[in-house]
């Protein structure tokens, strides 16, 4: 059993944490096996933090590499933060590189003692003293000085009787110039983007990839296409609202529901109902 209960947390965190990107894709633990060949005891053994069931850490590391790889996430930072987490685990086979992670216990040492100043140079001459003193008394009163000078100043000023001549304040009259916003022309396809729950959006403009990845609720985006979108997968339907030419899309499917491969483009825009509601602002 480990003896730090922080490496246990970590453990713990770092499986939940890659079941739960997996659950936002909307990927099967059974497509991730087809694909890297991994078996799906394995696979779960990652996301339980079944460290016994899984092999040596040589090849678990290879395995949430390939995981990692196959769910779009940064694998050197996977598999870092797995060697971290596995590095104070005793329940796990030490290697040279998980030794590497531990760091040794920090050696206290006494502090160093303080040299005395001799007695040569604690010796201060005590009309250096006596200098220090008259030239902080010649500083206040020269301080004194310039503050009684300024309150005499303020006086006679507000006794003095003050007149003041009213000036006309002249406003220049200016036509305001109509501005013409911009026409918008339909020959370019704009996509507008927001979210109401996270989900996870794989989005081509003209074959391109411009989204890929995992978006938090509340992310708002707009792009152009020249042809056509393809929106390759969305892993939380319900939970995406989309603008195509100002003109509202209706919704794929329901919460938590995986849409594939639909494509937006002219002859799906001349489909869309142009009365329908626009896109509310964030």
């Amino acid at each position: 059993m480990p003896d730090d209960p922080q490496r246990s947390s970590e453990l713990a965190s770092f499986g939940e944490e890659l079941r739960r990107e997996r659950e936002i894709r909307g990927i099967s633990l059974k497509e991730i096996s087809d694909a890297t060949k991994i078996s799906k005891r394995f696979l779960e053994a990652i996301e339980r933090n079944d460290h016994r069931t899984l092999p040596a850490p040589v090849f678990t590391r290879g395995f949430v590499r390939e995981y990692s790889r196959y769910l779009g996430l940064n694998t050197e930072e996977i598999v870092n933060r797995y060697n971290f987490a596995a590095a104070g685990d005793d329940r796990i086979e030490k290697s040279a590189h998980l030794e590497r992670l531990v760091q040794p216990p920090l050696i206290q040492r006494d502090p160093p003692k303080k040299k005395g100043i001799p007695p040569a140079y604690a010796r201060i001459d005590r009309n250096v003293y006596l200098l220090v003193i008259i030239v902080a008394a010649l500083v206040g009163i020269a301080w004194w000085a310039v503050q009684h000078k300024r309150a005499e100043s303020e006086i006679r000023a507000e006794a003095a009787p003050t007149i003041t001549v009213p000036r006309r304040k002249i406003v220049a009259q200016t036509t305001p110039t109509p501005t013409t916003p911009p026409a918008r022309t339909d020959e370019t396809l704009r996509l507008t983007i927001e979210l109401t729950d996270d989900s996870y959006i794989d989005l081509e403009a003209d074959g391109k990839t411009i989204m890929k990845d995992t978006y938090r609720r509340g992310t708002r985006e707009s792009f152009e296409a020249k042809d056509s979108f393809r929106l390759r997968r969305i892993g939380n339907a319900a939970g995406v609202i989309l603008m195509l030419n100002d003109k509202q899309v209706p919704p794929f499917g329901g919460d938590g529901e995986v849409i594939k491969n639909r494509v937006l483009d002219r002859t799906y825009l001349t489909k869309l109902n142009p009365c329908a509601r626009p896109l509310r602002a964030t």
